[in-house]
């Protein structure tokens, strides 16, 4: 059956987005036509402290995104309210007392009934700033005159680390994710959005051929108010920094286990990226040279 042909519109407003993003139009022009492709989705959302910085969210077919989406927004009257009044999930602010924190396995359990897979990418601060002088300091004996530029933002460098190495492992997730399915990125509304969005075809266009065709739509930066897909990516990226900061390991024993304390999630697929120190460098060399080649006429 197809999804899109049984979906009703008009009856609940968090659907309609979804599918409407889907096919690329409007909720009131998107009544009735059909998709080109209804890929998977990644929703995606940042997390951050003086000490850990984490992209982290999850991943499931758009016909499960607007069902979620449904429930999800049943759920959120159990939530907070954000500053327009309107109801919101926000990792945060139910940490903020016992209370709230006692209502937050029954999202995740949303969570783990509907999603594929959970992603998360995350760096380490410091890891990140000694990396960068390591950096420096090899160029200066090598008498390089280096700029990071855009590679100095935890954010756009974690952008960047986690595509490259989400498309490059594809096959190593293929028991959950197909081969022959794209992923499109949802992320969170960020600043950022502007140089990424511009060099992205540049970007897409450098990937081996091998890897390129894994690489779905250019990336969306969307309101969490509107895809409430992304206040669920809000929740694990919350909780894989605070992991992180209790155990810098690759994979922290909480994160492998699911483990929140108080209650525990099911085993499930989970997608777990990150570099120490030295990685960190490596990529950061790769950038420099890049640029150092590009300036070569």
């Amino acid at each position: 059956m197809n999804a899109l042909l049984e979906h009703v519109w008009g009856r609940n407003r968090a659907q309609d987005r979804n599918w409407a993003h889907v096919i690329g139009l409007a909720p009131k022009q998107a009544a009735g036509q059909l998709p080109m492709a209804i890929n998977f989705q990644a929703f995606i959302d940042e997390s951050y402290s003086t000490e850990e910085f984490v992209l982290a969210g999850h991943i499931a077919p758009a016909a499960v995104w607007a069902e979620f989406a449904k429930e999800w927004e049943e759920l959120l009257p159990f939530a907070t309210r954000a500053e327009n009044g309107k109801f919101h999930f926000k990792m945060s602010e139910m940490a903020a007392t016992p209370e709230r924190m006692e209502r937050v396995p029954a999202f995740y359990r949303l969570i783990e009934e509907r999603v594929t897979s959970s992603i998360s990418c995350r760096i380490n601060l410091a890891d990140f700033a000694r990396a960068q002088e390591r950096l420096h300091a090899m160029a200066k004996v090598m008498r390089w005159t280096i700029n990071l530029n855009l590679w100095e933002n935890p954010y756009f460098f974690t952008f960047r680390m986690l595509l490259d190495n989400f498309h490059n492992w594809r096959e190593k997730f293929q028991s959950h994710i197909p081969l022959d399915e794209k992923v499109d990125f949802i992320f969170d509304e960020k600043t950022e959005k502007h140089p990424i969005l511009e060099a992205w075809d540049e970007y897409v266009g450098t990937r081996d051929d091998e890897v390129r065709v894994y690489y779905g739509a250019t990336p969306r930066f969307e309101n969490d108010q509107d895809f409430l897909a992304l206040q669920a990516a809000d929740l694990w990226a919350w909780w894989v920094r605070e992991w992180y900061e209790e155990d810098t390991n690759s994979t922290p024993d909480k994160l492998r286990t699911h483990d929140f304390g108080k209650w525990r999630g099911r085993e499930r697929p989970n997608i777990v990226i990150s570099a120490n120190e030295d990685q960190l460098l490596d990529l950061l060399q790769s950038v420099a040279i890049s640029e150092l080649a590009r300036d070569i006429p």
